[in-house]
């Protein structure tokens, strides 16, 4: 039974479920690498490492399009007390025109801006993969994880149903994981140099999903999304 029912309230009724989210947007190196985590109270963020000669081949991270502070890591600030909200709440443009964190007043969800440049010399191909390192209580089943790529393009992400259900007109239809860990892989056609890609991502518990139900209460999911150089040697 979905959480709505089992509280007695309207449809679209926020409800706490005492998941924390949290996000950390990372590259180490020349790859640039986005961490995205919806991690319990008592988790630590991510490290991570890769090879030192990609590097040097130029592909850096900013939380700021001018990359005034370019950095291999980016941390977004955690976020507690979540509660499923629903795809018409989030407040698309003003998260886009936001750099790095994004705090909605009203509702509590992932929302990070970040850049990703070249600043090398050759043209490279840079791909990127969403992929599910950890979760509990089948968090995952209710998770909707929105792409925004150059305030335009919007790809929008969900696990199947465990059972049919017609979602409302105003809401994208979301593409399905790729599988169990992995949700998505994409590339960066020929990054040349000094150009870049600005990417918004925002993650919450979907009201609607009929698998947002009274049992994901206390869960968690860790997910890492991973830019790299095609063809680099890791």
């Amino acid at each position: 039974m979905r959480l709505s029912k089992m509280l007695g309230v309207r449809k679209f009724a926020v409800r706490t479920t005492a998941v924390t989210i949290g996000l950390l947007i990372t590259a180490f190196l020349s790859i640039a690498i986005a961490i995205i985590t919806f991690y319990g109270q008592q988790a630590g963020n991510f490290v991570m490492s890769i090879d030192p000669d990609s590097f040097t081949r130029g592909i850096i991270l900013s939380s700021d399009d001018k990359f005034l502070a370019p950095s291999p890591r980016l941390l977004a600030n955690p976020v507690i007390d979540v509660k499923d909200i629903t795809y018409s709440w989030l407040k698309l443009s003003e998260i886009k025109a936001t750099d790095g964190d994004y705090i909605d007043e009203d509702y509590r969800y992932v929302a990070y801006t970040f850049y990703v440049k070249n600043i090398g010399s050759e043209t490279v191909d840079v791909g990127y993969h969403l992929k599910i390192t950890d979760t509990y209580k089948n968090v995952d089943e209710a998770v909707r994880i929105l792409i925004i790529e150059d305030d335009t393009d919007e790809y929008l992400y969900q696990k199947p149903d465990t059972v049919p259900y017609d979602y409302p007109k105003e809401m994208p239809k979301a593409n399905y994981f790729i599988d169990d860990e992995i949700v998505t892989r994409g590339k960066i056609a020929n990054l040349r140099p000094h150009m870049y890609k600005k990417y918004s991502v925002i993650m919450w518990l979907e009201g609607e999903d009929p698998d947002c139900v009274d049992s994901i209460l206390g869960g968690m999911i860790r997910i890492q999304m991973k830019f790299d150089i095609v063809g680099a040697e890791e």
